[in-house]
Parts: C-alpha cells; structure tokens; sequence
C-alpha cells in the first residue's frame, strides 16, 4: 500500500487503473483485491475445494439451480436477456449502442471495430 502513500505515484494510479462509471483507481483496485481474496488465494481455494466436495455432486447441483431459476421466473429474463444481446450482435460486435456506453472509458467511439477472429 505504498505506492497510495506515494503522491507521485498516483496520477499515474487515477490514469491508467481508474474505472468505469466514475470508479476512482482506489475503489477499483480495492474491489480486484476482494476478488482475488474471494477466488485467489488459499482461502478462496480452500472455499472451492470444500463447495465442490461437500455442496454435493456437481449435476444435481445444477439441476437445482436451474428449477429455481425456472421457478423464481430468472430463468425466462436470463433467456430473453441472452436474444436481446444475440439480436444485437453480429460478427463485428454490437450493431447498436444500446449496449455501449460512450462515456465508459473503454469505448473508443468504434474508431477500429475488429473482427472476432482478430
């Protein structure tokens, strides 16, 4: 934690680690933190180790998941969101800009769209 201390490291910190959405460089790398505590460490491999020999066997498991979802109605929104983004979709990304953000600081205004094999 440090380089927080350091003043002369932190443009660079706001400049190139800041997020979306009017996320600041310090919330963002705090949130990559947790996820890599959650999942990255050996207390996160410990967790996914124990979820997947004591949750059960890992068909029965997803079958359950799938009748709650089917029960709750998520599974009916997780299908029609699924079209939704497929119909806006072609083989050089988003055909609208329901989807994209321009003030997201990784769009680029589609000044190069790439193909998908590139």
């Amino acid at each position: 934690m440090k380089d927080f201390a350091n003043p002369a490291i932190s443009p660079y910190l706001r400049q190139y680690v800041r997020g979306s959405h009017g996320i600041e460089y310090e919330e963002r790398i705090k949130i990559m933190k947790l996820l890599w505590d959650a999942i990255g460490t050996e207390f996160g491999g410990r967790h996914e180790l124990y979820e997947r020999n004591y949750a059960g066997n890992h068909e029965d498991i997803r079958i359950q998941t799938i009748w709650n979802a089917k029960g709750s109605g998520a599974l009916d929104q997780m299908t029609a969101l699924a079209e939704q983004c497929m119909a806006d979709y072609d083989e050089n990304g988003w055909t609208g800009d329901t989807w994209v953000d321009p003030d997201d600081v990784a769009y680029d205004g589609g000044a190069r769209r790439r193909k998908a094999a590139e």
